[in-house]
């Protein structure tokens, strides 16, 4: 929802007075450490721009203009199974307004659609055991209150007993068709062959049908509903006429739109413009693979005769259980440790948690691909954001990408589960996580769970020069050529013996911006003298300090100097002593520690510049940038062959032409800045939790100026500031035949560019007309008549400005109000 603010003059006297392939991605904390365990993101498709958060205990939040709002839409802890500091898979899981939540006189117009788990009740769809019960319920928003809802609403759609503790489901969504979708789990336990599950028992026998197979039980499906019909069971929701198993017979529920699914956690339509209108549904595995699938009516998706692709249970052939045939997954991927499939699957994760197909606009690079996260990609680690792009439009076939790349502080790596994905009414796409398992448990004393959004990172690129380079001369181990202007790489000729010189250059990396991720990373040197033709020479990272004196072999340099204290040769990493004996710290292994899997391989030639890159420079500068002390650098060598001359000569960092100097050159992607506003609030208020609410419309100087407007206006919001000091004035005078002429003022931020200012009048509290606007921190321009005649800076208020504008009022208007609206969209 935006934020708007007014600040009013009246003009009864004319005088003022004031109210008030997968981009490199970021994932921005929205708001952390106030959920527990947030398990559906939603919107309500209003124009509002809040976003919607399911916390698992059993209340649903707003987060509005970036601030989780302190009091509950909802909350349902009361009716929900009662929550502990353990793992649970129960409590309030899914979200869904009625597409015509805002259509006035609809039918759906203020109804949203709740799942949630309630302790053992009675339901016309009971399980036996029955450890507690699903729930579908409808409910409306507060007649006085868009941000509330009426909690005396609720009407009770559907119920159904659950066997176990967990697989729930609980996934609610509206389809392209006005429809309800709904996502159930098998009835838990595991095998879908427990107590309750049709075939199981405490025995677990094999060859059972299944919860998920079985047609008579509304486990372990799709179900899809009209909720404002009334041909289902009890009357309380329809079931459309197109159903797949609409007249089937046979106990078969008419409520099931797909089945053969152990635990369909999250799924989303690709519905929004672009969009193909397919349903996506991640499906949780058993304990080998991970599945993603696409839904379709009537669609059997194998569970529990199969898992992914793989066969789970094969005594179901036997048995006559077995499906006939079923539905493919689009993707799979194995649990860690688990070799399975044909090819062999990767090792990806332990729980999909599903995701959707991008339909924003923010990240063009992302349009169309379907972005969705693994709960923890292994045991002791975060979750594994991965993504799907379709080879061609409807084709079906779907290429994995295993690790999108995100920029640091990744929160993936500091053990962040990924809980849920849900997109805003924009489309763009945020991420629920937790940092532990137990749904109260806490971390650092709060909370553990935490939204953030998907952005777009921001591109950048330097030129970095050597900060350190040095030559290895493997014929005498005392040499070294730390402040020479050549390096030497390559076996000398005979008359030296073929002896190999090896050169190492470290790269000073403090420059690139916190957070970046490399994407291409090349290293220049630059070639004058060779004895030989076109040779390879390798990259190698090193993985021990080494240092640079202050030797000089000077010019032609290849003989070596003397080495001095700091220096590197052959047999010492770093010289501490170099007479009269020479001694320090030696290499493990003579001749330099370095990784014997080269980094970069090219062919050196004739004289000039050649380039080293590829996925492994660039894997170890990320390296590198994410581990500071363990930036070595790299060992430039030839290949060393026995009896061949390779030898040549490379410009050094202290070579007296930079253009012949050692460069890394680089190509990344780092975290976006802060919005204005986001820099305003952490200047003001650092020890703010991040999205905690901090009121726009608050006053918390008592200067009687809103927040939000001292931000608008460049002040303080922990400084009074006198009314007569904002530049907020209106000023009449009479004007030609009768007329008057308003000269109007007010103060402005030009760093305040996520919002709009817009200076009106009316003749009225109501049906306000923009004079001046000013869009992003823009100069104002006048429209309806208003002149903006100068917009001039405050003296000793950088950067504030004071505009002035003027507007004609024809004669007969004795009343007139004015007022500055601020406008801070959503961000």
């Amino acid at each position: 929802m935006r934020r708007r603010l007014s600040v009013l003059a009246c003009l009864l006297s004319f005088a003022a007075s004031l109210p008030g392939a997968f981009p490199t991605l970021h994932l921005k904390p929205v708001v952390l450490q106030q959920l527990y365990s947030p398990t559906t993101i939603t919107h309500a498709g209003d124009g509002s721009g809040r976003v919607f958060v399911c916390d698992q205990p059993g209340r649903i939040w707003i987060i509005q203009g970036g601030m989780m709002l302190p009091v509950p839409f909802l909350d349902l802890t009361a009716s929900a199974v009662p929550q502990t500091t353990g793992y649970s898979e129960r409590g309030l899981l899914g979200l869904a307004f009625h597409p015509d939540f805002d259509t006035p006189s609809a039918p759906g117009e203020g109804k949203f659609y709740v799942y949630y788990s309630a302790p053992s009740m009675a339901t016309s769809n009971p399980s036996v055991p029955q450890e507690h019960v699903s729930v579908v319920s409808e409910f409306s928003v507060s007649a006085m209150d868009a941000n509330a809802a009426d909690p005396l609403s609720e009407r009770i759609l559907l119920t159904f007993g659950q066997p176990q503790s967990n697989h729930n489901g609980g996934q609610l969504a509206f389809g392209p068709d006005g429809m309800l979708y709904i996502g159930t789990g098998d009835g838990g336990g595991a095998d879908d062959n427990d107590e309750g599950h049709t075939g199981g028992s405490s025995s677990k026998p094999s060859g059972g049908l299944g919860n998920s197979q079985d047609l008579t039980k509304l486990l372990g499906k799709i179900l899809r509903l009209d909720p404002l019909g009334t041909s289902g069971p009890g009357g309380q929701y329809g079931i459309p006429v197109d159903n797949p198993f609409v007249g089937a017979g046979s106990g078969t529920r008419e409520e099931i739109y797909a089945y053969g699914l152990r635990n369909p956690w999250r799924f989303s339509f690709d519905s929004r413009p672009g969009g193909t209108g397919r349903l996506f549904c991640a499906d949780v595995g058993q304990v080998k693979v991970e599945e993603v699938n696409l839904i379709v009516s009537g669609g059997n998706y194998g569970w529990r005769y199969r898992e992914g692709n793989s066969e789970f249970d094969p005594a179901m052939v036997g048995a006559g259980t077995a499906p006939a045939s079923s539905i493919a997954p689009i993707a799979e991927y194995a649990h860690p440790g688990v070799t399975i499939g044909s090819p062999t699957l990767p090792q990806l994760g332990v729980s999909v948690t599903g995701g959707m197909v991008y339909r924003g606009s923010a990240i063009p690079a992302l349009q169309g691909k379907y972005l969705f996260g693994d709960y923890r990609a292994a045991s002791g680690m975060g979750g594994r954001l991965m993504g799907l792009e379709e080879t061609a439009p409807l084709s079906g076939s779907f290429v994995l990408t295993q690790a999108v790349p995100l920029t640091g502080p990744n929160p993936l790596d500091a053990s962040q589960r990924i809980l849920t994905l849900g997109e805003d009414e924009a489309g763009e796409i945020f991420i629920g996580t937790k940092s532990n398992g137990g749904v109260l448990q806490l971390a650092a004393g709060y909370p553990a769970g935490g939204i953030y959004q998907v952005v777009a990172a921001t591109p950048g690129s330097s030129v970095v020069s050597a900060a350190a380079d040095t030559v290895l001369f493997q014929e005498d181990g005392t040499l070294s050529n730390g402040v020479g202007p050549f390096l030497f790489a390559g076996n000398t000729a005979g008359g030296n013996g073929y002896a190999p010189r090896r050169s190492l250059l470290r790269f000073d990396l403090s420059a690139v911006p916190a957070g970046a991720v490399v994407s291409s990373a090349s290293l220049a040197l630059y070639m004058d003298k060779t004895i030989v033709g076109s040779l390879p020479f390798s990259l190698h990272r090193a993985t021990r300090a080494w240092g640079e004196g202050s030797s000089n072999a000077g010019d032609p340099g290849g003989t070596g100097a003397p080495a001095e204290v700091g220096d590197a040769t052959w047999t010492f990493s770093a010289v501490t002593s170099p007479s009269p004996s020479i001694s320090g710290t030696t290499w493990t292994a003579p001749g330099g520690d370095f990784d014997p899997t080269a980094s970069a391989t090219i062919n050196v030639n004739s004289n000039g510049s050649y380039a080293w890159s590829g996925a492994s420079v660039v894997a170890d500068v990320n390296a590198w940038l994410s581990t500071p002390s363990s930036n070595f650098g790299w060992l430039l060598k030839g290949a060393e062959a026995p009896s061949t001359t390779e030898a040549k000569r490379f410009g050094s960092r202290q070579h007296p032409t930079p253009a012949r100097r050692p460069a890394l050159s680089l190509t990344y992607a780092v975290p976006p800045p802060l919005t204005p506003f986001e820099s305003f609030l952490a200047t003001y208020f650092p020890a703010a939790l991040v999205g905690e609410f901090i009121n726009p419309a608050g006053d918390l100087d008592g200067d009687g100026i809103a927040l939000l407007v001292e931000y608008a206006y460049g002040y303080s919001p922990l400084s009074y500031n006198a009314p007569a000091s904002t530049g907020f004035t209106v000023t009449p005078a009479p004007g030609a035949a009768g007329s008057t002429d308003l000269t109007l003022t007010f103060r402005r931020n030009p760093g305040a560019t996520d919002v709009t200012l817009n200076l009106q009048v009316g003749s009225e509290l109501t049906g306000w007309t923009i004079i001046a606007q000013s869009l992003g921190g823009a100069t104002p321009v006048g429209i309806n008549g208003g002149t903006v005649v100068s917009d001039n800076a405050i003296s000793g208020q950088s950067p504030n400005r004071l505009t002035t504008v003027t507007l004609n009022l024809p004669a007969g208007v004795t009343r007139q109000f004015a007022r500055l609206e601020i406008i801070r969209p959503a961000p």
